[in-house]
């Protein structure tokens, strides 16, 4: 049995919105869009998880052209998935350093936890 299918997927954790599945601002172009699109392709190809390329093909579609992203602006009506909320809500970043006055205080003898 192939362990990269899911043959259950989980709808609850997906996004809806074609933005935050591309991973692009709202305010992105043709290009960047296009760019996007081709990355996700390439990290999930059809072959290893149809389920998200699917996801990605159909965000791609909804938002590749300006009429498009006006039209998904003014007539979609779909509600935000769960990831969608949470992602707009404190949207996922890499992992930073903190800087060194942060590291200090977290780190001084006798701070209380």
């Amino acid at each position: 049995m192939d362990k990269t299918l899911n043959p259950m997927p989980r709808p609850e954790l997906e996004h809806t919105d074609p933005y935050l599945c591309l991973g692009v601002e709202r305010d992105a172009d043709d290009s960047t869009i296009h760019a996007a699109y081709l990355a996700g392709v390439r990290a999930c190809p059809p072959e290893r998880d149809p389920h998200r390329f699917e996801a990605l093909r159909q965000a791609y579609e909804a938002i590749r052209t300006e009429r498009r992203r006006v039209a998904q602006e003014l007539f979609d009506s779909r509600p935000p998935s769960t990831l969608d909320l949470l992602d707009r809500a404190a949207p996922a970043r890499a992992p930073g350093r903190p800087d060194e006055a942060t590291l200090r205080a977290v780190l001084k003898p006798g701070r209380q936890a």
